[in-house]
């Protein structure tokens, strides 16, 4: 057997142990305990709802800041053709007044 193959199998082991141990406490636990036990579960969801709306929200400012990034260069160049158009035109204009 090799590290890896020992490693795994401990850290299987350790969280068969734990998720034993957890069970047992909470089947012998006290009223208060459970109750204890439901408020850190309780607490570990209102988190858990925290941190996906965070992520919404950064998800979406994200979101925004490259749409507006790409509307500001998609304007620089209507803005830069616009400008190649007008020069164009005086071009063909100085090339109409030489002939």
């Amino acid at each position: 057997m090799g590290l890896a193959q020992g490693s795994t199998k401990f850290l299987i082991g350790a969280a068969v142990g734990a998720a034993g141990g957890f069970a047992l406490g909470a089947f012998v636990a006290t009223p208060t305990a459970r109750s204890a036990g439901e408020s850190a579960l309780d607490g570990v969801g209102i988190s858990a709802r925290f941190l996906a709306r965070t992520a919404v929200r950064t998800i979406h400012g994200l979101g925004w800041a490259i749409e507006s990034g790409y509307t500001r260069v998609r304007g620089r160049e209507a803005y830069l053709e616009h400008e190649i158009e007008e020069l164009r035109e005086q071009i063909t204009r100085l090339e109409q007044r030489m002939d």
